[in-house]
């Protein structure tokens, strides 16, 4: 039986592949370049509170999208620094002191709106076309620093749009551009750039510190990946039904799907509510005691099917659904023509996430 048989399903996050994939990560910096674990988004789905107790050890500072993920990881104890990416409006401005939060000044009208006394890295557009200051305006950006005197500034950041290419010549503008960036701030304030594309693959732009997201989490955005980075996330649920059908028999929603032959299929309390996306019916298998077994028909909002052929289980036997190397959220992915960022953060919050590994 399920050990969680209250929930229909659950997360499982191995902390030690997750200290793994750090370790592995921090052997390809110089000494003396610090790092930013990118936490955003309840650390991809993985789980932020858990997953900066998991990382203290290993990295400088963690980095949230807004002040209430930030807020969230102070409540619980959390001591590190923390970086929020996201644009300081009137309502939050007070937070950053009240929280000990490091704020992005990506605006002009950021530097009069945030209280005195705020710590912040001022953010440059290098070619991301999202937020941050034009770059071809460091020398008022330099000037508007040193005039705002009330706030406090320990670092300039931008960020790359194309470092997970093989060959980009966006990539080699965005390096110009930080290059320029570096010639004006470098010797006054910390500069980081690199993501986990770049951090990987880009040595020349790491600067003074870089910020690992996806990577750690274990799936290398590297049109090569790596084979040293191994995906933390599983994804458990369990058998509801099992029943036996005859061949030619349709299962779910449209018909979509017969059984080629007399057989079992299993219900199993998963659906596109939990996170199991609908334009996944069909394409990924999932394993039962070792065995592997094709999902069938279409996903419906609670439910998956899968198919036995001649074997059969009680109910509430384990299923995993997602996290071997055969099925994790890259090769899901894969199948449907998306980044394994989106299936992780898509697992719904009701799913409970369980750390596994040495605490």
């Amino acid at each position: 039986m399920s050990r969680y048989p209250f929930n229909h399903s659950h997360v499982v996050i191995d902390r030690d592949r997750l200290r793994s994939n750090a370790r592995y990560l921090h052997r390809n910096l110089a000494p003396g370049v610090k790092s930013i674990a990118v936490i955003k988004a309840d650390a991809y789905g993985h789980g932020a509170v858990e997953i900066a107790r998991t990382l203290e050890a290993y990295y400088d500072m963690y980095a949230v999208a807004n002040v209430t993920e930030a807020v969230i990881l102070r409540e619980a104890g959390i001591i590190h620094p923390i970086l929020v990416f996201g644009v300081p409006v009137l309502k939050t401005a007070g937070a950053y002191r009240e929280f000990d939060l490091i704020a992005v000044v990506s605006s002009e009208e950021h530097f009069d709106l945030l209280e005195a006394g705020t710590v912040y890295h001022v953010e440059i557009d290098s070619g991301m076309g999202r937020l941050g200051m034009p770059p071809d305006r460091l020398d008022q950006i330099e000037q508007l620093i040193g005039a705002s005197g009330k706030i406090i500034c320990q670092g300039v950041m931008s960020h790359f749009a194309t470092a997970d290419e093989q060959s980009s010549g966006h990539l080699a503008r965005q390096k110009d551009i930080l290059h320029d960036i570096r010639a004006v701030f470098g010797e006054k304030y910390p500069i980081h750039a690199a993501n986990s594309a770049a951090s990987l693959n880009h040595p020349e732009t790491h600067c003074d510190m870089v910020r690992h997201g996806i990577a750690m989490y274990g799936y290398d955005p590297s049109p090569i990946p790596s084979d040293q980075l191994h995906p933390v996330m599983s994804w458990i649920s369990w058998i509801a039904q099992c029943k036996r059908v005859k061949k030619g028999t349709p299962l779910s929603y449209g018909a979509t799907w017969q059984a080629p032959a007399d057989g079992h299929y299993a219900v199993v309390p998963i659906g596109y509510a939990d996170g199991f996306r609908r334009n996944l019916s069909g394409k990924m298998p999932v394993s039962v005691e070792g065995h592997w077994y094709p999902q069938v028909g279409r996903v419906t909002m609670d439910y998956i099917m899968i198919w036995l052929g001649g074997d059969t289980y009680v109910p509430g036997t384990e299923v995993l659904v997602m996290g071997s190397d055969r099925n994790h959220a890259g090769k899901w992915a894969e199948a449907i023509g998306t980044i394994p960022y989106e299936i992780c953060c898509g697992i719904h919050p009701k799913v409970p996430r369980v750390m596994s590994g040495q605490s």
